[in-house]
């Protein structure tokens, strides 16, 4: 049967005799910035736990990685008015949350959509800049 979306029940733990130990996933969403701020981080920020949220990860062939993330709108950009401020913290700890994740799971990159999160953010470890030696993120 053709796969009907990401909440198909074929694609939870999906496996192949290709690969035993490897299984797929079925992500949730796409989430958007604010969805994930509130499922994933927020719960930790109010925990007793220093900032310590990660997001899930797709794994080959969850749909979600085949779909385009929306861009950022530039008015998170723009202005420091409450909502752009509110957002703009928010992106900052999904950024955060983002590169948690990666370092998780041994990746050297890591797109917001590979997460269920439509934005079009990436985070890529190990690049050195003057300004940083932490990775950078690319919106």
């Amino acid at each position: 049967d053709p796969i009907s979306g990401i909440h198909d029940p074929q694609l939870q733990n999906y496996n192949t005799p290709l690969l035993p130990n490897w299984k797929g996933t079925a992500l949730p969403g796409p989430l958007s910035l604010s969805e994930a701020y509130s499922q994933f981080i927020l719960p930790s920020l109010q925990s007793d736990k220093p900032h310590s949220a990660t997001f899930p990860m797709a794994k080959w062939p969850d749909p979600i990685l085949r779909k385009p993330a929306s861009p950022l709108p530039h008015s998170i950009f723009q202005n420091q008015q409450h909502t752009n401020a509110s957002l703009l913290q928010q992106l900052q700890l999904v950024a955060e949350t983002l590169r948690s994740t990666a370092r998780q799971e041994g990746a050297v990159g890591l797109a917001a959509q590979q997460c269920g999160i439509d934005v079009s953010l990436i985070y890529i470890d190990g690049v050195v800049t003057t300004t940083s030696k932490d990775g950078i993120f690319l919106v």
